[in-house]
């Protein structure tokens, strides 16, 4: 029996046009190429530890995520708010949100990143930005991050080079805050209303929550798709599959951009974890590397924020370096632990490298985002649609919404 509606790809846009077909009792084929499903949120489990593919978290106060996840059940652990900032002297300051963590109040207004104006500057953009809806945000004139930090808000090169710079490089992975900054002020505005959660046991549990309600029979895995003709879509083993809706729900580097001219240019990044019998840090919060000529970008103890990602008795830590490091694994390792020693000491020397892994497409490009597209801009011929994030803007929410609005075009026609 053919299916009304075939899904290539298992990513969160995929999971997500497949759950907004089914509560219309529409029935489909799901498509996934790789062993699960999960797309570019997966969770590998290396001698107990979870290892996300990358450093990755839910901003809980995402619209879509709401919509479609039950975030008890995904038992999610919140980062403490801002994040430490390791100074290139060695010394450590912090930068907080007073307003969700009374404790960061004092160590933040005396923090030598920046001034006592930045830290005003701060309050006054989340005051701004709360008063912005989400269409709002997005209908900003289109400028880089950089600039609107500079320019518009008033930010001292000083709080831009030891606080927004090494924040937003991770977040964005390129290091030139050249972002547009309608997603700068949309993260912004997600890390100041909600919190910073991962899931206790990974990151792998969003998609799988996506996926629980779904009838196993409609999702087929090790199925890569080869060739779409007409409304016939051929895998590489020689099989077929037949419908008169298919939705295309792979990233734009792989069969998105043989059907239609997307946006393909992308971020990447390089994450390392190690073992470790004690943590760095006394709080589970993210730390920021501010030195200029960095390797390592981000580091945080990922098992003091959810304990689930470690054996009872050790720590696992992440680091995440901005795109893909040209230094051979062995190297990279030796430098980044070197690196580490300015404000760790000679605590990284005990650590036990665990997994180095590059993720080439992370992210799309984002000099220039949007928030949404009218329903026919999923179609772009009779019977063949797409979505993915990279028709938005790089974030969780923006793969979800795709794949809601690339299935209502999808029930429109079928109506």
């Amino acid at each position: 029996m053919q299916p009304t509606v075939i899904i290539i790809g298992g990513g969160l846009a995929g999971l997500t046009a497949a759950r907004q077909l089914h509560s219309q009792g529409i029935d489909f084929k799901l498509l996934e190429a790789t062993d699960r499903i999960g797309g570019r949120i997966k969770t590998e489990i290396v001698d107990g530890f979870r290892l996300d593919h990358g450093f990755q978290v839910l901003l809980t106060q995402y619209p879509e995520a709401k919509k479609w996840l039950d975030y008890n059940k995904l038992n999610l652990k919140s980062f403490t708010p801002g994040a430490l900032l390791l100074l290139p002297d060695g010394k450590q300051t912090r930068i907080g949100d007073p307003l969700r963590d009374f404790s960061s109040l004092l160590p933040t207004v005396f923090s030598s990143a920046g001034n006592l104006a930045d830290k005003l500057r701060i309050l006054k953009l989340k005051t701004r930005l709360a008063s912005l809806s989400i269409e709002d945000i997005f209908q900003q004139e289109e400028k880089t991050t950089l600039i609107a930090l500079s320019k518009e808000y008033g930010f001292s090169q000083q709080m831009i080079d030891q606080f927004f710079a090494p924040f937003f490089s991770g977040i964005f992975l390129e290091k030139e805050l050249a972002t547009s900054r309608r997603m700068f002020d949309f993260v912004f505005k997600m890390f100041g209303e909600g919190d910073t959660a991962i899931p206790n046991l990974g990151m792998e549990e969003i998609p799988k929550q996506l996926a629980e309600p779904l009838p196993t029979a409609s999702i087929l895995t090790n199925a890569r798709v080869s060739k779409i003709d007409n409304q016939t879509v051929q895998l590489s083993d020689g099989s077929s599959f037949t419908a008169p809706q298919i939705v295309v729900a792979t990233e734009a580097t792989s069969l998105v951009k043989e059907l239609a001219t997307v946006k393909t240019s992308h971020q990447s990044t390089t994450h390392l974890h190690f073992i470790a019998d004690e943590s760095p840090f006394n709080k589970p919060i993210i730390a920021l590397n501010t030195n200029k000529t960095r390797i390592s970008n981000n580091i945080c103890t990922i098992s003091q924020v959810a304990k689930g990602y470690a054996p009872e008795g050790k720590n696992l830590i992440s680091i995440s370096v901005v795109g893909k490091s040209e230094l051979s694994e062995k190297d990279l390792k030796k430098a980044v632990l070197k690196e580490l020693e300015t404000w760790l000491g000679k605590a990284t020397q005990s650590w036990q490298h665990l997994d180095t892994r590059i993720v080439n497409y992370a992210l799309p490009n984002q000099s220039k985002v949007q928030q949404t597209i009218p329903n026919q801009d999923y179609k772009i011929r009779q019977g063949l649609f797409l979505c993915g994030d990279y028709q938005l803007n790089g974030s969780i929410n923006a793969a979800m919404l795709t794949g809601r609005k690339a299935a209502e075009a999808v029930i429109q026609e079928l109506t």
